[in-house]
C-alpha cells in the first residue's frame, strides 16, 4: 500500500504500475514527473465515509436492485466525498510538492481515465473528484457487495493527455521483458498498460 502523502514515483511503494514505472525510469527511458498520492484509506477513515456511505446504501440491495435508492445513494456518497476534507499538512504538501508545476493528469495506478488539472489547487480538486467517481452507479454494480472501491495510488502526472506510442512500446517491452503498450505525451511516459492477471 502506498505510505499516506505525495511521494516522487523514485521513492513510492513499487507495486503494479507504479513498480513498472519505476523500472522504466531506472532503465533511462524519459518518464513523466509523477507522483503517487496514497491518501485515499485516510482520507475515508478520518471523514467517517466506510460509515457513512454504508448507511446510505442500506436497503439499496435486497432481493432485487432498488433503482431509484440506488441513484440517490450513489449521488450522495460522490458528494459526501467531495465535501469531505484532506488534514490540513496533507494538503499544504500536496500543494508544495506540485507548487510552480502543471498541467497534470491524475489518475488511479493500473488505470486509464484521468482527470486534467492546469494548476496544484485544481489537482488538489480533480484528486477529490476521481475518488468520488468511484460511487458511480455502474462502478457500484460493477463491484457489489464491496460498496468502498479498493484504495488504489494515484498517480498524479505532470502531463498531458498522453497517447499510445509503438515504438516506445517495443522499445520498454524489450527491455521490461514482458508485453506493454506505453503511452507518452511530448515524448515523456505516462502510462504502461500490460496485461496482469487480477
Amino acid at each position: 500500500m502506498a505510505e499516506p502523502g505525495l511521494v516522487p514515483l523514485e521513492r513510492a511503494a513499487a507495486e503494479g504500475e507504479v513498480a513498472l514505472l519505476r523500472r522504466a525510469l531506472a532503465l533511462g527511458f524519459p518518464v513523466a514527473p509523477t507522483w503517487v498520492a496514497g491518501l485515499e484509506e485516510e482520507f475515508f477513515r478520518l471523514n467517517n465515509l466506510p460509515e457513512r456511505i454504508g448507511r446510505l446504501f442500506q436497503g439499496v440491495f435486497g432481493v432485487r436492485v432498488d433503482e431509484e435508492r440506488l441513484l440517490l445513494a450513489a449521488e450522495e456518497a460522490k458528494r459526501a466525498v467531495r465535501e469531505s476534507y484532506l488534514l490540513p499538512e496533507r494538503a499544504e504538501a500536496f500543494l508544495e510538492a506540485l507548487r510552480g508545476r502543471g498541467p497534470f493528469l491524475l489518475r488511479r495506478a493500473g488505470e486509464g481515465e484521468a482527470h486534467p488539472a492546469s494548476t496544484p489547487q485544481e489537482a488538489l480538486f480533480a484528486l477529490k473528484r476521481l475518488w468520488a467517481g468511484a460511487f458511480r452507479v455502474e462502478a457500484v454494480l460493477a463491484r457489489y457487495p464491496d460498496l468502498l472501491p479498493p484504495f488504489v495510488p494515484v498517480l498524479v502526472q505532470e502531463a498531458g493527455p498522453p497517447e499510445e506510442d509503438p515504438f516506445l512500446s517495443l522499445d520498454l517491452a524489450k527491455a521490461l521483458g514482458q508485453e506493454v503498450v506505453a503511452y507518452a505525451w511530448r515524448g515523456l511516459l505516462v502510462r504502461i498498460e500490460w496485461s496482469h492477471g487480477g
